[in-house]
């Protein structure tokens, strides 16, 4: 009597390991989906964080070196912060044509003596912050800045576009030249809330 030697695998072995293998690619898919998921989430969530930061550093440096703020004028919340300005120097204050460093001169030192917002020549200029509102499923943090390329002191910028999807934005006089400011965005399922203090310096 002749014994074969049978190798290889029976139709019924293969069916099980092709489950078998099907299963476990179902599982890796699942896996990866929900990492690939997990990962946009953060760097989307970590995208905002940064957006939100810089919004809330830039309304703070112009804070800190205000010498008067109109808006918050009481520690309840409001939707609008306005502080003389005295940070841009972008600009020459003789010409007004637009210099990369600038001429040494802040923007606002409307009279070029080194001092400013002393009022007659050189009245006090302002900077906004605000909510816009204008699309309801989108509010939009805005800022409108003085145009200091004319010799026009009322002149002002068109307002610009900080940050999209606000879903709160309030600032707050909680005492004398310390301004506390909230800020939340939204964006899908992402969230961050924010919230600092900054104290104008000359106010002190």
């Amino acid at each position: 009597m002749v014994i074969k030697n049978r190798s290889g695998l029976s139709l019924v072995e293969l069916l099980i390991s092709t489950a078998i293998l099907g299963i476990i690619m179902v599982g890796l898919h699942q896996v990866l989906s929900t990492s690939l998921t997990t990962y946009d989430q953060t760097r989307e969530r970590q995208d905002l964080m940064m957006e939100a930061r810089q919004v809330m550093e830039r309304m703070g440096l112009f804070i800190r070196e205000c010498d008067l703020i109109v808006l918050p004028d009481t520690a309840a919340l409001q939707e609008t912060l306005k502080v003389s300005e005295r940070v841009s120097d972008a600009y020459n204050n003789s010409t007004y044509a637009y210099l990369i460093d600038g001429d040494g001169f802040l923007d606002a030192d409307n009279d070029k003596d080194g001092l400013v917002n002393e009022g007659g020549a050189d009245p006090a200029e302002y900077i906004t912050f605000s909510l816009d509102k204008t699309d309801p499923n989108n509010w939009k943090l805005v800022e409108e800045a003085p145009d200091y390329g004319t010799a026009n002191v009322n002149d002002y910028l068109t307002a610009q576009v900080l940050c999209e999807n606000v879903t709160f934005f309030g600032c707050g006089l909680i005492a004398a030249g310390l301004v506390e400011i909230q800020l939340t965005l939204t964006r899908g399922q992402n969230q961050v809330s924010l919230t600092t203090r900054s104290r104008a310096r000359l106010l002190q």
